[in-house]
């Protein structure tokens, strides 16, 4: 009889597991650190900033420029990595919204777009450097420097910049990123020639950009359009620059694209200009 009962509750408690299972996953996905904020950690703790070892598929790990590290690096020492997962999620479903135009039905439909939702899931830097992108087409060239800081590829902003006639913004631009850069390399020099190293060592494998096409071919081209696309102005000038960034990013992973998303609320301001000028005086 106890045999049987044991059996019974084992049996219980079986088909209780998968739920369980999926309770377990699901808390332990909320808990696990965004690969700057790791890198963050490892850094106060006088680790290596970089596994040179993992491969370039490897979730949430860090390949980003160090300067990130450094900043949110003071963070780690007050703030517990589940409430920088928690902030960090809210800041993505904010620019999500702010990319949407601030339209909240825009916003849900964009996360059918495949790379938002793998974005949104990942909780990578994509959607922040698309905001920074357009606040530095429409607002000031300084947003240019913290999106250089994210990703590699918003550096070819003072080339749109230069190609576009606006030389003192693309001077002031270069200027202020090479500061930085130097105060980043001077704080941690480590760290940068391992980041220089994995850059040139894997932007180009199958799992990190185009198969068969090195980095420094889709960043000759990414310049490219960002200079025709400075020379070309307009609204079509600042999508296209969204386009050179893209083509210039040094990892082309599906949740990459949702970089594009900074098209979004430039092109509905290009259709509502068209739209004013069309419209009977």
């Amino acid at each position: 009889m106890a045999a049987t009962l044991a059996g019974a509750a084992g049996a219980r408690g079986n088909r209780c597991r998968p739920a369980d299972r999926r309770r377990v996953h699901g808390l332990a996905d909320l808990r696990r650190r965004a690969g700057h904020w790791g890198a963050a950690e490892r850094l106060i703790a006088g680790q290596p900033l970089y596994d040179v070892n993992a491969p370039a598929n490897e979730p949430y790990a860090f390949w980003y420029p160090p300067i990130i590290a450094q900043v949110l690096a003071p963070f780690t020492l007050v703030l517990p990595p589940l409430a920088f997962t928690i902030l960090w999620t809210a800041a993505l479903v904010v620019c999500l919204w702010a990319l949407a135009d601030r339209n909240v039905f825009v916003a849900l439909a964009l996360i059918a777009f495949l790379p938002v939702a793998l974005e949104l899931r990942v909780r990578n830097v994509h959607l922040v450097v698309a905001v920074l992108v357009v606040l530095a087409i429409r607002r000031s060239w300084a947003f240019w420097i913290p999106a250089a800081a994210l990703k590699i590829a918003p550096a070819i902003g003072p080339i749109y910049l230069l190609a576009a006639g606006r030389r003192r913004e693309a001077l002031l631009t270069a200027g202020a990123g090479f500061a930085v850069l130097f105060l980043s390399v001077v704080i941690s020099p480590a760290a940068w020639v391992d980041f220089l190293r994995i850059v040139s060592d894997r932007a180009g494998s199958d799992t990190a950009g185009l198969p068969g096409v090195p980095y420094l071919a889709r960043l000759a081209a990414g310049s490219l359009v960002a200079v025709l696309a400075g020379r070309r102005g307009g609204r079509v000038g600042e999508i296209g620059v969204v386009i050179a960034i893209m083509v210039a990013n040094p990892t082309l992973w599906p949740n990459s694209f949702s970089l594009l998303l900074a098209v979004v609320p430039l092109a509905r301001a290009w259709y509502r200009e068209r739209g004013l000028a069309a419209a009977p005086g």
